[in-house]
């Protein structure tokens, strides 16, 4: 049995509530002018392996220029969750790019059964 499968493995974050208050008490409150360009934050925040959650509404609000990016920098084994539209993954996909998880879940549609028979 994975680990995934028991329930057990690491964590995104910390579930402690008093680490949460320490680091939000002690986090800089100076305004920090975090602008980048599409290129800087793929080569900054994206790496090789990560889990990224994509979302947007149909072809609207996705970040196509991101996915291009990632395209571009040959990033591997990207894991992906999104909702309604594929357009996203398909440009991921066709790069090449994704590892073994995508999850995705579409709206109800008249082709799609919601009822347990």
């Amino acid at each position: 049995m994975s680990m995934s499968s028991a329930g057990a493995g690491p964590l995104f974050a910390d579930p402690s509530a008093n680490q949460a208050r320490d680091f939000f008490r002690n986090k800089p409150r100076a305004m920090t002018d975090k602008r980048m360009t599409v290129s800087e934050a793929v080569t900054r925040l994206v790496h090789d392996g990560d889990y990224l959650a994509i979302g947007g509404f149909g072809g609207d609000r996705l970040p196509t220029a991101v996915c291009h990016e990632i395209v571009r920098q040959k990033k591997q084994n990207l894991r992906l969750a999104g909702h309604t539209a594929t357009h996203d993954f398909q440009i991921l996909a066709a790069g090449n790019l994704t590892g073994r998880g995508a999850a995705y879940r579409g709206g109800a549609g008249e082709n799609e059964n919601t009822s347990a028979t």
